[in-house]
């Protein structure tokens, strides 16, 4: 039950307005959908570690959050390292916003 309000509460707070971020970022530069869909699923997908991490650290959350909502760390620095199908999906999405100056 804790673990699946933690969910919540990360999924709004966190991993919500970074999938809109980066889906925002990419698609002002045209990168290709299916890079736009990859960072999307990376997104849904990183959520029960996130969620396991801010059950182990609840002050996480809060850092996390303030970082993000500031812009002082990047989307793709806290979805890093979930997974490897994060990885990839960050790494071609880095090609698309470097190449673009985004």
């Amino acid at each position: 039950m804790l673990q699946e309000i933690l969910a919540a509460i990360v999924s709004a707070l966190i991993v919500d307005p970074l999938q809109a971020e980066m889906s925002e970022r990419l698609a002002q530069i045209r990168a290709p959908q299916t890079v736009i869909a990859d960072m999307r699923t990376c997104a849904e997908a990183s959520l029960p570690k996130l969620a396991d991490r801010a059950l182990a650290d609840p002050l996480w959350v809060v850092k996390a959050t303030l970082d993000v909502w500031t812009g002082r760390t990047a989307p793709e620095e806290v979805l890093g390292g979930t997974s490897a199908q994060c990885d990839a999906a960050i790494k071609a999405a880095r090609i698309y916003l470097e190449s673009r100056g985004a």
